[in-house]
């Protein structure tokens, strides 16, 4: 569902760049998208879909330890904390995107496709920069689809209150399989 939105965003914006008008006046303030570099687009998307496919990854291992509604709101505190944390720091990060603190948290791959886009639309990192930004992320997507399959194997077997100590618990449960 969120890929999809993401994909009518994009139609919708690349459509109206190519027949409507380039600018646009957002409340006062008239923004130029003619001048948009394509290579931002380019690396929107990707951090969008890699950071999706992270996030999303995560939800589910969270998602495999509760078995009822009320229980999925604790699990997902915490991550929802990390993507606030991040779009602070990106936030903040809008006067001074070459600051070290935002430097330092684009390489934490679960801040990165918030911060690394904003590094890559207000600065200029290096091209190895992106490069171990993006490996790292992917890197952690594969990780944590295998530490979520895991979870998921032995979290069938759980019953009771869903905790974050469960998660360990259950990843023993699949090893002992």
């Amino acid at each position: 569902v969120g890929l999809f939105q993401f994909a009518v965003f994009i139609l919708i914006g690349a459509l109206s760049l190519l027949f409507g008008d380039k600018k646009v006046d957002l409340g006062g303030m008239v923004v130029d998208f003619s001048t948009l570099p394509v290579d931002v687009v380019i690396y929107a998307v990707i951090y969008f879909v890699l950071g999706y496919l992270l996030y999303a990854t995560l939800a589910a291992m969270l998602g495999s330890l509760v078995s009822s509604m009320e229980e999925i709101q604790t699990m997902m505190m915490p991550l929802t904390m990390v993507v606030v944390v991040a779009f602070m720091i990106s936030m903040f990060g809008l006067t001074t995107p070459d600051a070290l603190y935002v430097v330092v948290s684009s390489y934490i791959p679960l801040f990165t496709p918030l911060v690394m886009f904003l590094r890559v639309g207000l600065s200029n990192p290096a091209c190895w920069e992106v490069l171990i930004t993006t490996v790292l992320l992917i890197g952690s997507i594969l990780l944590s689809a295998y530490v979520a399959a895991k979870v998921y194997r032995g979290g069938v077997l759980m019953y009771g209150k869903a905790s974050f100590a469960g998660i360990l618990k259950a990843m023993k449960l699949y090893k002992e399989k």
